[in-house]
């Protein structure tokens, strides 16, 4: 008989012998984490592998071991705030002292932070004693904003794990600016934090796009392949409520020329919008505050990664603004991760969904939610919200809820 440990190796040479053929078939020999494309096969087997080296750690390293937290953003928070990439050479290297320097940074915490990045977050290299270059990912800091802007907004989480606790102790309501984010930015809530610092919410869209690169179980290509946005009449209308600066909405309607697309946000996320889809005919920007009525009619209204940030009673009067315009058959989609039962799904989507569960509670008070709690809540919304259905799109870690208006 095969012991736990030899089956998961198994798991991992057979999936490491698929992919290496699909690479060598290919000629493409990239970084281990740069494995990103390829057939399905492909795909299943880097799933299969990740899946498998991380209960394979786990049943090694022992129960004692897993109870010890690693994770740290002490380091990435140094490089992000003193800009720490810019002033390592692309080409060459630069020593300890010198990069102290440049970046302002005590040259002993220095050497901590980035020899915790190299080993913890492949970021730099140090290929002779006390030399610091480039690795793939570090200089993605220097070339690519979205990835800028998802480590910077990093920064802004650590302090809010730090305060959720607390948070819950003190605050027994679930009110925004009632948060371990809130406590640790000046009693403010994220959304009136990001509303008074137009660079700081900037931020937050690029890192929102970024982290759909950069976790690839909640791309959008998921949703987009997961609906049948095909099947929509022409002329159909689509809202992308809370859309920011219509990142979604954008890919709808540049798939799907067919369609009408609504991107709809705060006025602060309209110049974001218009840069970004400025060559887009059938999309448009409409400045709209979601507990406001809803005053498009639409054949669609879509809430991707936006009422998971908002605990139950907010929820329930978002849905209700929706009422005014609805007419029968028009559908309310939610795009998010669904929360399953503990040990249902492979163990890399499932530790991804209890993370991003933990932050919904730390920096919103909110929670993700899973199908009974969806059912629940458009049923208390209105009883004109029926024919509930939710759904998984295999390979994703977000769920499609869909509730269809049928009228009082």
């Amino acid at each position: 008989m095969t012991s736990e440990i030899g089956r998961l190796a198994s798991i991992i040479s057979r999936a490491a012998a698929t992919i290496e053929v699909s690479l060598t078939e290919r000629g493409d020999f990239p970084e281990a984490s740069a494995v990103g494309s390829g057939s399905k096969e492909v795909l299943a087997a880097k799933a299969d592998a990740i899946d498998a080296c991380m209960e394979l750690l786990d049943q090694l390293q022992g129960p004692s071991k897993c109870m010890i937290p690693l994770w740290n953003g002490a380091s990435l928070q140094a490089i992000s705030r003193h800009h720490i990439a810019n002033h390592v050479p692309i080409h060459g290297e630069i020593s300890y002292q010198d990069l102290a320097r440049a970046s302002g940074v005590p040259v002993n915490e220095l050497k901590q932070y980035i020899r915790f990045a190299i080993i913890h977050h492949r970021l730099f290299i140090e290929k002779r004693n006390g030399y610091v270059s480039h690795s793939a990912g570090s200089r993605s800091l220097l070339e690519d904003p979205g990835a800028i802007a998802g480590v910077s907004q990093l920064d802004e989480w650590y302090s809010a794990f730090s305060r959720t606790v607390d948070a819950m102790d003190q605050f027994p309501g679930h009110k925004p600016n009632e948060t371990g984010y809130a406590l640790s930015h000046g009693n403010q809530s994220i959304f009136d934090y990001l509303s008074d610092r137009p660079a700081k919410a900037k931020q937050f869209a690029d890192a929102m796009q970024f982290y759909t690169v950069a976790i690839p179980e909640a791309s959008p290509s998921f949703f987009l392949q997961g609906y049948p946005w095909g099947d929509l009449p022409r002329g159909s209308v689509v809202v992308d409520v809370g859309g920011s600066d219509g990142h979604v909405g954008r890919l709808i309607a540049q798939r799907y020329q067919h369609i009408n697309v609504v991107v709809q946000d705060l006025e602060y996320a309209a110049a974001d919008f218009q840069a970004a889809a400025k060559e887009d005919r059938n999309i448009r920007f409409d400045a709209h505050d979601f507990f406001s009525p809803q005053t498009v009619v639409a054949d669609v209204y879509l809430f991707r990664w936006v009422l998971m940030n908002w605990a139950d009673e907010y929820v329930v009067r978002i849905l209700q603004q929706l009422v005014p315009s609805l007419r029968p058959g028009a559908k309310v989609l939610v795009n998010e991760s669904l929360c399953p039962e503990s040990g249902s799904l492979p163990l890399a989507t499932e530790r991804y969904i209890r993370w991003m569960d933990l932050l919904m509670l730390g920096v919103y008070k909110s929670r993700l939610r899973d199908k009974e709690d969806w059912d629940a809540l458009f049923k208390q919304a209105d009883a004109g919200f029926d024919s509930f259905q939710c759904s998984m799109v295999p390979g994703s870690a977000m769920g499609i809820v869909q509730a269809i208006w049928r009228g009082n």
